[in-house]
């Protein structure tokens, strides 16, 4: 049965004389009882200057730094999503556990809300991410992450052309405006709040576009649109439109050159203005437009940043911006990643796989950027019958997923720039309900834990600001 919330302290006591879990969550370092945190999380052993809000300070690593002026690390729970308890397949036994029959039911809601709690205290995390319905949860004093999306082209959703919006547009500038008005604005003095990240792992490259298999970060996947292709094959009226012409005039020494190029006939390049859907929106095959889409990619990106940047902060000073998760699967170019660094405070991106596949990466974009490094989204996933495909680097079993995390978690927090990890996945979809990518949980759809992960997560986040400062608990 549901116990109701625990608190982390409660849950980590109980723990430690349960006698629960596998073994290799009974093998990890004690709680540090030691250390005092404040009220949102943060070590008040090392503080700085107090603020009120959530703000980035480097000293000996890079901190979150939170509004009572603790030194803050974030490991965080994405998709605690009321919707994960009101499939088919679970929704009578969540009845039974709550007491409601309809979803609307202040029963439902409460029940969820103190589940959701009581598992972020279980899992030892301080964290709630990006990907979670905040105004389902009501009042809550937990740390949280707050999406925004100004372009909804993340990658996992196949955009289709329309949904490219015209940066460039006066319709663009009110859509921010819109979106900021609705979700930042009330947020502005929320002491809870870390930040706002923008698109979850937009299409911006051929690489995020392709068609793709099942792989560790989603799919199969068909061909997808970019933005530069997209705004391109606009009319003459449409402002992004007018902005390719003028910058394919600078590229291109006369129109000639460009039919060359592209394999058109236009007399000019008033006559490319005004051709609409003139190629495909999709890559085409022979077709070397790779550094024209680069450049007009450029501008595109530019005025995006500047335009929603703009408008959260018209409505909200206070608050971090993440910008947009990047997906570093495909691993943007790095003059996108420094013009991006440009407008935000932290790099955010997404990787599902292990720390060694990424460590690169996360080098060469912390030197290129200067800037601390938040991993948005990622797990380890153990496929079963009822959720044969899911997102997340696969582990053999439970015991070798417990491993892989806490490989992961030290060692990415070891580092001196990154600062933290949501896991993707609170309670597992069946294909039943999600056929291509299924989220792998820390429990199955009826809230029974994958042992060791609990045990596992929790000691590692009792230990957090051990590895955090690059020390190891005692055995």
């Amino acid at each position: 049965m549901y116990v109701g919330a625990l608190s982390r302290r409660n849950f980590l006591g109980l723990l430690a004389i349960s006698g629960s879990g596998a073994s290799f969550g009974q093998q990890l370092a004690a709680p540090d009882s030691a250390r005092r945190l404040d009220r949102f999380g943060g070590l008040e052993s090392l503080r700085f200057e107090a603020s009120g809000f959530f703000r980035m300070e480097k000293a000996d690593r890079w901190w979150f730094v939170t509004p009572e002026g603790g030194a803050f690390l974030s490991f965080g729970l994405n998709h605690p999503n009321p919707e994960y308890l009101l499939q088919e397949y679970n929704i009578d036994f969540w009845r039974g556990e709550f007491g409601f029959q309809d979803p609307s039911e202040s029963a439902f809601q409460e029940g969820f809300a103190k589940k959701v709690m009581a598992d972020l205290a279980a899992f030892g995390m301080n964290t709630i991410g990006t990907h979670a319905p905040k105004e389902a949860f009501g009042k809550f004093e937990t740390p949280y992450v707050q999406g925004l999306y100004f372009a909804r082209i993340p990658y996992w959703a196949e955009p289709p052309a329309r949904n490219f919006p015209d940066v460039f547009s006066a319709a663009f500038e009110k859509r921010c405006k819109l979106v900021a008005q609705r979700l930042v604005a009330p947020r502005k003095e929320d002491p809870y709040l870390l930040g706002y990240t923008l698109t979850d792992c937009p299409i911006l490259t051929d690489l995020d576009a392709d068609a793709h298999g099942q792989d560790p970060w989603g799919g199969p996947s068909p061909a997808m649109p970019t933005w530069p292709r997209v705004l391109r094959n606009r009319g003459p009226g449409a402002p992004g439109k007018k902005v390719f012409v003028s910058l394919m005039r600078e590229r291109y020494p006369a129109i000639q050159a460009f039919n060359q190029v592209y394999g058109t006939s236009f007399s000019s390049f008033e006559q490319l203005l005004n051709a609409e859907n003139w190629r495909p929106v999709l890559k085409s095959a022979g077709l070397e437009d790779a550094d024209d889409n680069r450049a007009f990619l450029m501008r595109i990106v530019e005025r995006y940043y500047t335009v929603a940047c703009a408008a959260i902060r018209k409505y909200d000073p206070n608050h971090l911006i993440f910008g947009d998760i990047l997906n570093a699967q495909t691993a943007a170019p790095d003059e996108i990643v420094s013009l991006i660094a440009g407008h935000t405070d932290l790099i955010a991106y997404q990787f599902y796989g292990r720390y060694d596949e990424q460590s690169h990466t996360l080098d060469q974009w912390s030197k290129l950027t200067g800037k601390a490094l938040f991993h948005a989204d990622s797990c380890f996933s153990v496929p079963y019958k009822e959720m044969p495909a899911p997102m997340g680097a696969l582990c053999p079993g439970q015991e070798a997923r417990a491993r892989a995390m806490f490989d992961f978690a030290t060692r990415a927090f070891s580092r001196p720039d990154f600062v933290g990890w949501n896991w993707c996945g609170w309670v597992d979809a069946w294909a039943a309900w999600k056929t291509k990518r299924q989220h792998s949980g820390l429990q199955d759809p009826f809230g029974r834990y994958h042992h060791p992960m609990p045990e596992t997560m929790a000691r590692f986040g009792s230990q957090l600001y051990v590895y955090g400062q690059g020390g190891k608990p005692p055995r």
